[in-house]
Parts: C-alpha cells; structure tokens; sequence
C-alpha cells in the first residue's frame, strides 16, 4: 500500500475531532494503547478494536471485547470488512472516518467535518439568539423610559451596536449551519464596507495597508450577512496574494448597465457595483478559468477549502447579482460584485414612545427562555398591552383554560421541550380561538415559514428582534379580524 492511497482512520466527532491515525499494516484503538491508537473517549475500552490489512489489500475491523461496541456505519459487529467512507462508532461519542489519504478523500472528509460543525453551530446560534434578544429588547425598552444623560445613552448606544453585530455574527453562523435563503431586507452598502474594512485590518497581513472609497447612499436588497461573507472572503483572498505586502482597496460606486457594458448573466439597469482589487501576484489564465469551480485552490494543502469563490458566486447570483474576476500574473487581481440598485432606506429611528403608539390587547407568551419571556413581557406592557407569559405546556395549558377566550395574540417559541410547535398551535386554536398566533424563531427558512403558515400562523417573529419589530407584528396581529 503506497503513501498516496494508505488508509487512515480519522477522527470526525469526539474528544478527538480532527486526529489522524495511520493504520498501515495493523492498528489498535483504545484507552491504554500506543499514542498513535489512543483514544481519549471514556466510554471507549483500553484495548477496544482492531483494523489489519489483509492479504488481499482490504482492510478488516475486529471488535475486542469492548463493553460499549463498536459500529460500523450504525450497525454493532464482532468483526467486518472496511470500505472507504464507512464510519466506526466507539465510546460514548466517538465516530472515526475510515478513508484514503488522496485528495478526494481529503474534501469529501472537509465536506462531512463542515456538517459536523454546522450541526454544532446551529445549536450555539439559537441559544445566542435569545441571549441578544433579551440585549436588544432590554436597551430599547430604556431607550423609551426616560430621557438618559447623554453618557447613559452613548453607552446604551454601543450596547445596541455590538449587540446588532453579534445578531449578524449569529445569522452567519446559522448560514454556515444550514442551507437556507437569504433573509433579505434593505442593505446600507457604506455600512456594510465599514464593517467589513473593521473585520479585514485585523487579519491581513501588517505589509497590506487597505483603502476604501465608497459613493454615500447606496443600498441593494440582500442578506447583509451574506453580502459582508463575501467581501470578506475576497478581502482575505487579496490580502494572501500579496506575501511582501501591498494595496488592498475596495471601492462602491453606482453604476448603470447596458447592452454593451453588461456582464453576462445581467438585465439592463442599475447596480451597486463593489469592487476588490489587489497588487498581488495575480492569476495565470488557467487558474483564472478554474478559480470558481467547487474545491479549486492554489493553497497549500490544508489552507483552504477551495469554496470561498464559488460560495461568493452562488451568493451573488443568489441576489440577483452577478461577479465577475479579473487578473494578470504579476498584475493584481480585481473581484466586481453587481448587486441590483434600491433607493436607500430611511434609517430606523429609535423605540420611543413617539414612534411606537400605544397598542391595546392581550397577549400571551410562551417561551422556555426567562429572558426572553421576561423581556416580551416588559416591552409589551410598555406598549400598553396586558400580558401573561408561559414556560412550558403545563402552564400554556393551565393558562388557556383560565383565560384563552381573552386573548387576542399568542407568541409562541419554537423550542418548547417534549412539544412542536404544530402540536402547540393547535391547542391554541382550541382553547384560544380568537387569538392570532405568532412564532418567535430563528428559523425564517421560506418552507418552514409555510409550512406554520398552513397550521394557522399569522407569522413568524424572526429571533433576536427588538422592540420595533415586536411592535410592528403585535400591531398587525390586533388589526387583523377576529374570528
């Protein structure tokens, strides 16, 4: 067996995450073996399996006796066969990736670690989720109580800010945890280049000195934390092509399209057009044709996915955008990203009690979250409005029966323990059937806000919002009819 096709054991989830161990002609994995078989899951036995080479070439797996099994692909065995891709199950948590050191080994491997993290990363962003909601719904409730001292405010300000950057952080991290549309809203294009250029001067290399020129007033239609990915992802790219140092500058300017000066993929009319250019050492020809297709890389071998462009292209086309990649050896290269043009927006103005009218009503809401119940609640009082909150279904039950004839709007999370949400609606409908029901989620994906839809759901209050937002859906719930 060569270097270039020798089986490895890989270590997908468990204390291990991310250890190689070669098996060559014979390897043994446990708690009390050699450095290169330890495995420090304390549910894996001191000597649990074996995996030998055979004369055949293939490789067998050899339970030994170990007190909690070992699995492969889901199924308990004494001793079986290994092909490449199967996965081993040992310990309390441990999966190892049985595989071949070549290069298409290595990205299918890539591929299943990033769903290994986008699994993780989905449960952190919820519960991160709640944590900045109870920021954001608690600093505009003070914003509304009382004139502050303008230290007060400058500091509740800040809050804000960090607290909205970290509601982007999350949204990103829910990205990365699953497929899912763009949650598009109007995008404050200088905003979104500052933000960016904040993020970038604190990775690249200290040689690289970044300048940015943007035209004031420019907005697209987009998911903000999609479009910051990508200029991001073509920052960093930039930033590695130029080793010895050198000029990274990103510009933003208006731009109309037509016939003759419009790339292809794109109607006639105006654009955002955000440009990152490099004096690096730039691409040949070949590269150039190839620096968009999936796993493509010039980096060395674990430096890069090979998917930072071609996730920027989906992104873009996504928004209805197209990018186009321009580059010379020795020359530079210059990433243009067109984004359908939008008039700007007027900035959001602060939850105050002359931009937030007083509502009337009663509302009920149920969330696991303390913070967030006690944060819906507070806000929802300063509306005006009579509230009761929930934990759990005990409570929802004993409160719909007490009271569900009264209300007029039901909040509901979608993360109730030993419950759906589904399951949750209905009782409502049973029990209080004038209310509107909304669903406080961080799952806004098209289908799942349908799907709610089709149960009775008026709509769905994406997490972590603040007092505007919470205002503007009870607002909508109360004026619809009652039944």
């Amino acid at each position: 067996m060569t270097a270039q096709n020798a089986a490895l054991l890989v270590v997908l989830v468990g204390p291990d995450a991310g250890k190689r161990i070669a098996v060559g002609d014979g390897v043994i994995i446990g708690r009390d073996v050699d450095g290169r078989g330890l495995i420090l899951d304390e549910g894996v036995s001191r000597r649990h399996m074996r995996i030998s080479r055979q004369s055949d070439g293939t490789s067998l797996v050899e339970d030994l006796g170990s007190r909690n099994g070992t699995f492969v692909n889901g199924q308990r065995i004494e001793a079986a066969p290994l092909q490449s891709g199967d996965k081993i199950a040992v310990g309390s948590g441990t999966i190892l990736l049985f595989t071949h050191n070549d290069r298409y080994e290595e990205q299918v491997l890539r591929a299943q670690k990033m769903q290994a993290l986008g699994r993780l990363a989905g449960g952190v962003a919820h519960d991160f989720n709640n944590l900045v909601l109870a920021i954001l719904g608690n600093v505009d409730y003070l914003k509304a109580r009382e004139q502050a001292p303008p230290d007060v405010a400058e500091c509740l300000g800040e809050i804000e800010t960090a607290a909205r950057r970290a509601a982007q952080l999350t949204r990103q991290l829910l990205s990365f945890a699953r497929k899912r549309e763009a949650v598009m809203e109007p995008v404050d294009i200088p905003a979104l280049v500052d933000e960016a250029g904040a993020l970038l001067r604190r990775t690249l290399p200290r040689g690289v000195e970044l300048q940015t020129e943007v035209s004031p007033g420019l907005s697209v239609m987009g998911d903000s934390a999609q479009l910051l990915q990508v200029v991001l992802n073509a920052g960093i790219n930039a930033g590695q092509a130029m080793p010895e140092g050198g000029h990274l500058r990103i510009r933003a300017a208006r731009c109309s399209m037509t016939g003759d000066t419009l790339p292809s993929g794109l109607t006639p009319g105006r654009y955002v057009r955000l440009e990152i250019e490099d004096d690096g050492v730039g691409m040949d020809a070949d590269t150039l044709a190839s620096a968009f297709q999936p796993f493509f890389s010039t980096k060395p071998d674990g430096e890069g996915t090979g998917l930072g462009l071609s996730t920027a292209q989906s992104v873009v086309r996504d928004h209805g955008g197209e990018i186009d990649l321009r580059s010379r050896v020795g020359e530079g290269t210059r990433v243009s990203v067109y984004l359908p043009a939008i008039e700007p927006s007027r900035p959001l103005q602060a939850a105050t009690e002359e931009t937030l009218t007083p509502l009337s009503g009663t509302v009920l809401v149920v969330d696991e979250e303390a913070l967030v119940r006690n944060t819906a609640r507070r806000l929802l009082q300063r509306f005006g409005l009579r509230v009761s909150v929930a934990a759990d279904t005990t409570e929802l039950a004993r409160v719909l029966e007490e009271h569900g004839r009264d209300f007029d709007v039901v909040i509901v999370g979608d993360e109730l323990p030993g419950t759906t949400v589904e399951s949750l609606i209905s009782g409502v409908r049973e029990l209080a059937p004038h209310a509107q029901v909304l669903v406080s989620s961080s799952n806004t994906e098209p289908e799942r806000v349908q799907a709610l839809e089709r149960h009775g759901v008026l709509a769905v209050l994406r997490k972590p919002w603040g007092a505007r937002r919470l205002w503007g859906k009870v607002w909508v719930a109360l004026n619809r009819p009652r039944s």
